[in-house]
């Protein structure tokens, strides 16, 4: 059955209980690279309960319930184009969150263009204290002219035009996204040849959400030193997909609170993330 607008806004999802354990945390940063240098003490807190635990904030991506696969959309010219973060406090490494989630836009392109389709998830701690706001934008392209309000998203955060203050490498696994699938998301063009190259695509692809999550450990490991509880925000845009076993490399823009990026697969001279913004706290 063809979705409509009234079907779409109709999906939120109120008071789920997603509870989670340590060792959710530490395979979601193993999968996200956070286990790569295991003599760095930067990344220890992330993947080993013998250190004050922490977790990477972008793991809000799988809390955050995201109800996508029950909207309907065709999932088969599904693209994702965003993902923001908003941080309150830090994710406990463990425990239960109690998660608010729904489809809080629809845009409606036309028929030929398609829905951007904007999924936001806001989660509190068992005390009703607020611990993040997580949004997804997607691109359904299959899904236009069901008569939802025309509109524009926001307008990207503009990447300064000087040279980058730093440039990170950051080195994908062949296995990454076998690995990274673990975390609940089992598309199976991440995973099976042939799956992948009926989509249009050589061999498997990686997660949007795993080069959402390299790129975050990164920025914590190197940018923050290694504490989470100093990043505020998190939001960048899909360009181009990653392929596992790439090295990618992050060029990074500091200004003082603000941090701005953009990641590029060199090999192939291809940006595959663009306009990202990061605001951190002051560090202690």
């Amino acid at each position: 059955m063809a979705v409509t607008y009234e079907s779409l806004m109709a999906i939120q999802r109120r008071n789920l209980t997603v509870t989670y354990t340590d060792k959710d945390t530490m395979l979601y940063a193993l999968s996200v690279g956070m286990g790569t240098q295991p003599l760095d003490e930067r990344m220890l807190p992330f993947v080993f309960e013998g250190r004050p635990m922490q977790t990477v904030p972008s793991m809000a991506s799988v809390l955050m319930r995201a109800p996508v696969p029950e909207s309907g959309l065709d999932l088969r010219h599904m693209l994702h184009g965003e993902q923001k973060l908003k941080l309150f406090r830090e994710i406990p490494p463990y425990g239960s969150l109690i998660v608010d989630t729904g489809i809080s836009q629809v845009i409606d392109k036309g028929a030929e263009k398609g829905l951007v389709v904007i999924f936001e998830s806001h989660a509190r701690n068992v005390e009703g204290a607020a611990v993040f706001t997580a949004s997804t934008v997607i691109l359904a392209r299959g899904d236009g002219g069901i008569g939802a309000p025309p509109g524009t998203l926001p307008a990207p955060h503009n990447i300064p035009q000087r040279a980058p203050d730093q440039s990170i490498r950051i080195d994908t696994r062949p296995d990454q996204a076998l690995l990274y699938r673990l975390n609940e998301d089992r598309n199976p063009i991440h995973a099976d040849p042939k799956f992948a190259e009926k989509a249009g695509f050589g061999r498997p692809i990686l997660h949007g959400l795993c080069t959402y999550g390299l790129i975050c450990g990164a920025l914590v490991r190197d940018i923050c030193d290694g504490d989470a509880s100093r990043m505020k925000s998190f939001d960048l845009r899909f360009a181009a997909p990653v392929f596992p076993g790439e090295t990618l490399e992050l060029d990074v823009w500091c200004d003082s609170l603000q941090v701005s990026f953009r990641c590029r697969a060199p090999q192939r001279d291809q940006v595959v993330i663009d306009n990202g913004r990061c605001e951190l706290q002051p560090a202690q």
